[in-house]
């Protein structure tokens, strides 16, 4: 999918995203995942992928796609990206705050960050 501008959110609190149009509305997949991404450069990119209504965020009901590249700081809007998906790593929750919320996505890429010391890209 093509990578958008956002609400800028992930930047703020640390975890800046590729935001992806997603092109149904209720995407056959939901929740947190260690995922690769093809599109960036010459392999595959290594990542942490969020895909659901963002409970904490808005719950507009539209699923959105965010992918925190990791130690990816170039910008990538207007990319066209493939996000292959490895391996799920639990449901999408809601939070209390923000703070709660930003605890939880260090550890999903701590997560995901451990997943790939095991399977290199």
């Amino acid at each position: 999918g093509r990578v958008m501008h956002g609400d800028k959110i992930g930047r703020t609190i640390g975890f800046p995203t590729a935001n992806i149009q997603l092109k149904h509305r209720s995407p056959p997949l939901m929740g947190i995942y260690t995922v690769s991404v093809d599109g960036l450069a010459d392999k595959p990119w290594p990542g942490v992928a969020s895909i659901g209504v963002r409970p904490t965020i808005n719950d507009a009901g539209r699923a959105t796609l965010e992918v925190n590249l990791f130690d990816w700081s170039a910008d990538c809007y207007d990319a066209h990206l493939r996000i292959n998906f490895l391996r799920k790593q639990r449901d999408e929750e809601r939070y209390d705050s923000l703070e709660a919320l930003t605890a939880q996505i260090a550890r999903d890429a701590e997560e995901a960050r451990a997943y790939f010391v095991q399977n290199p890209l």
